[in-house]
């Protein structure tokens, strides 16, 4: 799906920008509760904002979220739509978020789960971050005001953004499942 029919099914502006929020399919609460005090911040940057906030922060969050450019989702079953929609993605640093919005070369402003197991979030995110495809900020940094200072910053230069997708689709892995069955039949059959 391109763009334009990506942001027509999220009922987005065609000439605004859009940041997509992804929490995960339950929704973050801490990156909820911030875009819930910031969101403004963005709006009136000139920035429409595509919410997946998750089922359960979803009716609190629709009632106290008055903005004409937020667009607030409980969940998406057409993640590519998303994805197409976005110009920006600040999400949690999960392993199949990254491979998806890698695949769909998209910059990305990562904040990794604090508490995910063996500290794999943050890994995650630094890996994107060493090539370039993504910015790190630790959910301790929220409050600071750094994450709006940097989403801002990039969305005031489209070449970075630009940079920063050409750097996702290198860490990209399409053929990752056929060459993991190639390996294993290489062992297999030695």
């Amino acid at each position: 799906m391109d763009k334009s029919q990506a942001k027509q099914k999220f009922n987005c502006k065609e000439s605004l920008p859009v940041l997509a929020i992804l929490g995960g399919s339950q929704g973050s609460v801490p990156l909820n509760r911030h875009f819930q005090k910031e969101c403004k911040k963005y709006t009136q940057s000139g920035i429409q904002i595509l919410w997946q906030c998750g089922k359960n922060d979803y009716e609190r969050l629709h009632h106290s979220v008055d903005e004409a450019d937020v667009h607030l989702i409980p969940f998406s079953d057409d993640m590519g739509a998303l994805y197409s929609a976005a110009d920006l993605i600040v999400s949690r640093a999960g392993a199949l978020a990254l491979s998806e919005m890698a695949l769909m070369g998209k910059a990305m402003v990562l904040v990794p789960f604090p508490h995910s197991a063996g500290d794999h979030q943050f890994k995650n995110a630094q890996a994107f971050s060493n090539s370039g495809a993504a910015v790190v900020l630790p959910q301790s940094k929220l409050p600071s005001g750094d994450l709006e200072t940097t989403v801002l910053e990039l969305f005031k230069q489209p070449e970075k953004i630009q940079e920063m997708e050409k750097q996702s689709i290198q860490m990209a892995a399409p053929d990752a499942t056929e060459n993991i069955i190639s390996t294993i039949m290489e062992i297999a059959i030695s």
